[in-house]
């Protein structure tokens, strides 16, 4: 007998896992006015050139009306034109004056491709009577979105590490249903940074879809709304609230931060330091500023002098005072990684604000910073890294992620 109930347990801990079992199964709230297709802005501008693996439908717009369709199977150019966006192929132009046109591919083996990436779903080209730009977007459902934002934001991961690539799944859900319908952003997603890192098709990985598959619809919410699921890479120890790395946005309760241990402790990007030099910091403060249309180049030719101010809690730098023979500037919170810049990789920001600064002086005065610090990102929500150590460590999914997002729900909208 006690072979047989060994027996049963591992079927139900492989099966468990094989169909995206936790602890506790996510209740079904739906809502009817989120629309799965979801529109992802790749481009603007005045030319793009699209193709079609292999076969394509193109389907063309007058004044918002349907005019004519074209088959494809070639590569396209889209041009703004004065009156509207002109497609042209191989051998010239072959329509016009269009105010919206549709590429769709023809067949379920066949998709859309820019820019060397292919994408699943459809293209949609506007014409934007204003700039006189054509805005391009990938028009694709929300689970095959996350299938190309998990590559760029959790990596492969191994079977030990499923359950950090199903929180990273939720989460980067809960994002875009927010961002869609609770943010004011005209119902758009940016596939960089600004939103999450989308690389379409081209890097899907077997196991991360399968992370997709395995929490379709499941978003986190809190008072009934989707969160603004914000993470970053590695919290260095210790996650912080919202306001203290964008003072400007208000506080939520389900992002008050708090000691994460040492789940991220093993991530090469944990620890770090950089040295600058006074041209550096003056090219980078310089560059900085006037990008944010305030001061002169003349500003920042001589500084004399850095202070920091340091949140006793969190450890975070939550002010920096740049003393020059012209002025006195501030920056706060997390707006002092983009200040700063980061000297061994130029054009990057500072990895993070939890930091110790020394100050270089020598007979002519300040000279630079070295600067040693923890943790890669804002510090706000959830810890990638932390997901890993924590999946390695045979945590759930969602436990992690009500670790991270204080007093939240987790539900499956469809």
């Amino acid at each position: 007998m006690p072979s047989l109930r060994l027996a049963v347990l591992f079927l139900l801990v492989y099966y468990g896992w094989a169909s995206g079992f936790s602890g506790k199964r996510p209740e079904v709230a739906p809502m009817p006015d989120f629309n799965r297709r979801i529109p992802v802005q790749l481009f603007v501008g005045e030319q793009v050139e699209i193709a079609f693996s292999p076969k394509g439908v193109i389907e063309c717009f007058r004044m918002g009306e349907f005019s004519e369709i074209y088959y494809m199977s070639s590569h396209l150019n889209l041009s703004a034109k004065s009156d509207g966006i002109a497609i042209y192929d191989d051998n010239g132009e072959i329509t016009s004056g269009l105010s919206e046109v549709k590429c769709k591919p023809r067949g379920s083996s066949s998709y859309v491709e820019f820019n060397g990436i292919i994408y699943r779903g459809f293209f949609r080209l506007v014409y934007d009577t204003l700039s006189y730009n054509l805005i391009l977007y990938n028009i694709v459902d929300l689970e095959d979105y996350l299938k190309g934002v998990l590559p760029a934001e959790i990596g492969e991961r191994s079977i030990d590490e499923y359950e950090a690539a199903k929180a990273q799944a939720v989460a980067s859900r809960t994002y875009a249903v927010w961002k869609l319908i609770s943010d004011g952003e005209a119902g758009k997603l940016h596939p960089t940074v600004a939103d999450q890192v989308y690389t379409g098709k081209s890097s899907e990985l077997g196991i991360l879809n399968k992370a997709v598959k395995d929490t379709e619809g499941e978003i986190l919410l809190f008072k009934e709304g989707p969160i603004a699921a914000y993470y970053h890479a590695v919290c260095g120890g210790e996650t912080i609230p919202i306001e203290k790395a964008w003072p400007e946005k208000d506080r939520l309760p389900y992002l008050a931060g708090g000691k994460d241990r040492d789940y991220c402790l093993w991530a090469k990007t944990y620890s770090w330091t950089e040295i600058f030099d006074l041209e550096t910091l003056s090219g980078n403060l310089k560059k900085y500023y006037i990008e944010k249309g305030i001061g002169s180049q003349d500003d920042f030719s001589k500084i004399i002098n850095i202070e920091f101010h340091k949140d006793k809690k969190t450890s975070r730098v939550l002010k920096m005072d740049i003393f020059t023979e012209s002025n006195i500037f501030t920056v706060e919170c997390d707006q002092i990684r983009w200040a700063l810049g980061r000297p061994s990789k130029p054009g990057a920001i500072l990895p993070s604000t939890r930091f110790t600064a020394e100050k270089i002086i020598n007979e002519h005065g300040f000279q630079g910073l070295e600067i040693a610090g923890v943790g890669n990102g804002h510090g706000v929500g959830a810890c990638q890294c932390g997901f890993i150590g924590r999946a390695r460590e045979d945590q759930k999914y969602d436990d992690m992620l009500e670790e991270y997002y204080k007093g939240v729900k987790l539900v499956r909208i469809y």
